[in-house]
């Protein structure tokens, strides 16, 4: 605890504190609820049997990656959003081909959202959800959580440096990790 006071002093206290808008984290409770619900699917046979399916191959770009995503489609059809039960979960893979769990992604569609009587963004864990137009057929609203993986950009960044994505066409026994 008093690491996270001598944090926000330094964060009250920095220059950029004062430009960067005030965004509430989650309490250490929330943290420990999700990552207890979720620690099941660390094990990737869990979260087959769970009904989480691999979306796309590992996901990267200048800021970092996002690692490999595993959605739920009946979770990501529903409208409603539970901390507890993220529509995707994320995973980085490792350099003997298994995957790492490192964070987990919320989702909603932005249509079925709206349908369902919500005028503003979503917001979950204190967070306002991004709209992305471009990666689906349709608009839809996304949290990122790195709850299992630090990431420096911070807690619900949709990109983690740390995080990396195989080389294409290189071989797993020989990548440094």
């Amino acid at each position: 605890m008093r690491h996270s006071v001598l944090t926000l002093g330094i964060l009250l206290t920095t220059p950029a504190a004062a430009t960067t808008p005030y965004a509430p984290q989650p309490t250490l409770g929330q943290l420990l609820q999700v990552r207890n619900a979720v620690a099941p699917f660390e094990n990737m046979n869990a979260a087959l049997a769970a009904g989480y399916g691999k979306f796309m191959d590992c996901m990267s770009g200048p800021q970092g990656a996002q690692g490999v995503h595993y959605t739920h489609a009946a979770l990501i059809e529903d409208p409603r959003l539970d901390p507890l039960h993220p529509e995707a979960l994320m995973y980085e893979p490792r350099a003997d081909g298994s995957l790492r769990l490192v964070g987990v992604e919320y989702i909603v569609f932005q249509k079925a959202w709206h349908d369902a009587g919500h005028k503003a963004a979503p917001t979950l864990l204190g967070r306002e959800f991004s709209l992305n137009t471009t990666l689906l057929p349709q608009p839809f609203y996304a949290l990122h959580l790195w709850a299992w993986q630090h990431n420096p950009l911070e807690l619900f960044a949709n990109w983690n440096p740390l995080v990396t994505c195989p080389t294409p066409g290189a071989a797993h026994a020989h990548s440094a990790r």
